[in-house]
């Protein structure tokens, strides 16, 4: 199963030119069997989930990209959204809380620094496939993903419609519902591919 796990709306971020209906249109278009919408510090609620999946008769899921000290980190699995997740200990801890899933961002793009050594601590995996990032920094992302030994996901960081898709984590079984998304992610059973 094809899942983009890095996209944007203009719904809950403001750069993004997307519609929902928009960037599941695309998706589609492009081959995938499922979209994760990682809006900029903002959660979309289950139930505006579950609605725009059951309007589309597409597998929706929903994380957040969350700005913090050292980076942008995607979050999936989280309850809600806080101010207080600007901190990244304070990510660290509230993600454990809600059994949530912490992925490094773009890792090229880090604006603070971080210890290797912390970064297996802290983070479940990095996101070795970016579509707004070019080959060598996702090069390098993947090396940094296999010398921690977390595993790669792979999200286009759509915010038009041309992006969506352009990179995707591949998953090795079907992947239905929040919990079996999560269960999935977890699970570490998938690859970043860019398409």
């Amino acid at each position: 199963m094809l899942i983009d796990l890095h996209c944007h709306t203009k719904v809950y971020s403001a750069c993004s030119a997307l519609t929902p209906d928009a960037l599941v249109r695309a998706a589609r278009a492009r081959g995938l069997d499922g979209i994760c919408i990682t809006e900029h510090d903002a959660l979309w609620p289950p139930d505006e989930i579950e609605r725009l999946e059951r309007e589309m008769g597409f597998p929706v899921f929903r994380g957040m990209e969350v700005t913090t000290e050292v980076g942008h980190v995607l979050v999936y699995g989280a309850v809600r959204h806080r101010p207080e997740m600007a901190s990244l200990a304070t990510l660290r801890r509230l993600a454990r809380e809600d059994g949530a899933l912490l992925v490094l961002a773009h890792p090229s793009r880090r604006y603070g620094t971080l210890p290797p050594a912390d970064l297996a601590v802290v983070f479940d995996a990095v996101e070795a496939q970016n579509g707004s990032e070019g080959a060598l920094q996702n090069e390098n992302a993947g090396q940094l993903a296999r010398g921690l030994r977390l595993p790669g996901i792979g999200g286009s960081d759509a915010h038009s419609a041309r992006e969506v898709g352009i990179c995707a984590t591949r998953f090795a079984a079907e992947v239905r519902g929040e919990a079996a998304f999560l269960a999935a992610l977890g699970g570490g059973a998938y690859a970043a591919e860019r398409v």
